[in-house]
């Protein structure tokens, strides 16, 4: 009786085995069907694993991501939602839920699954982990969290010390926390890391041209514009630097080539009525002043420009109404 019971165990352990392997047969061909673009035969076959493991976590992800590529993001949040049913602790499926919630700006319930997806996550998934770190914090950013946003991205830098993206949004923040020497020590990094990478030549140039390092500012838009001569922002940050070692005619020309490549850029139109004051024009300063306005410069940078009409044009300034 007994060996005849082994006999069993192991036919049944084989049949198990046998079926693993040809479910992950199943799935390897659902994923070339979803390099092809065929959506459709590829959750075909995961519908079929689904009948016989109405439970499986990882195929209901699957499927969500299967539906998500085809924007069918209704079906795709079900499959989420059923696979974390399956399993509390599938952290991919929170992952993508969550990413599903902060596209559609659902910030709360986002932020509550990168939490989850981060307390079950494989500690050897640093790229994941990393993402989700990032992710978070770009959320409690939108949140006006900057503290929260800083604190995942430094733990983002403890998964990966290299991570391009998580050193320039560290040092935008801490820029904004006034941590300027540390926000600087960032960028120093991202251009080491990648030497053409220009969101860190341009935010560096503006931090150096902030903390009165003009020299140091003109050298880094120098080297941007070097390799990328027609950038509007560079040019403008580089005609602001211009203007605060009062080459005006030098600022001039920058900040006017880099309104002729980014008109919309209130920011510019500030910076060239600034060097239009300096040279006693202040008709087209106000002009400049008024266009900064229209474009939206306080719902985005604040009260700076409205003072200066105030100061300078004898009038009232007129916020922005909409592009």
């Amino acid at each position: 009786m007994t060996k005849i019971l082994f006999s069993l165990l192991v036919l049944l352990s084989s049949v198990s085995v046998s079926f693993s392997q040809e479910k992950d047969k199943r799935i390897d061909s659902a994923f070339r069907y979803i390099d092809d673009r065929n959506h459709g035969k590829a959750i075909n076959i995961y519908n079929r694993i689904l009948a016989a493991e109405p439970k499986n976590a990882r195929v209901y992800q699957l499927r969500g991501l299967a539906y998500e590529e085809m924007k069918d993001y209704e079906s795709a949040l079900r499959d989420f939602n059923s696979s974390i049913a399956a399993d509390r602790t599938y952290w991919l499926a929170y992952l993508r839920r969550a990413d599903l919630f902060s596209m559609g700006e659902v910030w709360d319930e986002a932020l509550k699954d990168y939490d989850m997806a981060q307390r079950y996550a494989n500690k050897d998934s640093a790229n994941d982990i990393e993402t989700i770190l990032v992710n978070r914090s770009t959320i409690k950013k939108r949140l006006k969290n900057t503290e929260g946003a800083v604190d995942d991205l430094r733990k983002a830098l403890e998964v990966n010390p290299t991570s391009i993206g998580a050193l320039v949004n560290l040092g935008a923040y801490l820029s904004e926390l006034n941590k300027t020497e540390e926000a600087i020590q960032c960028l120093e990094k991202v251009i080491k890391l990648d030497s053409t990478f220009e969101g860190g030549y341009g935010n560096l140039a503006f931090l150096y041209s902030e903390t009165g390092e003009y020299k140091k500012a003109l050298d880094i838009s120098n080297k941007l514009l070097s390799f990328k001569p027609d950038e509007a922002f560079a040019l403008n940050n580089r005609g602001y630097i211009k203007y605060k070692m009062k080459d005006y005619s030098g600022a001039l020309e920058d900040i006017n080539n880099s309104i002729l490549n980014s008109p919309t850029n209130s920011y510019a139109f500030r910076n060239r009525g600034l060097v239009y004051i300096a040279l006693k024009k202040n008709r087209e300063a106000c002009a400049d002043f008024q266009k900064a306005l229209t474009l939206g410069f306080t719902e985005e940078f604040g009260d700076e420009v409205q003072n200066l009409v105030k100061q300078y044009c004898g009038k009232p300034a007129e916020a922005s109404k909409g592009l």
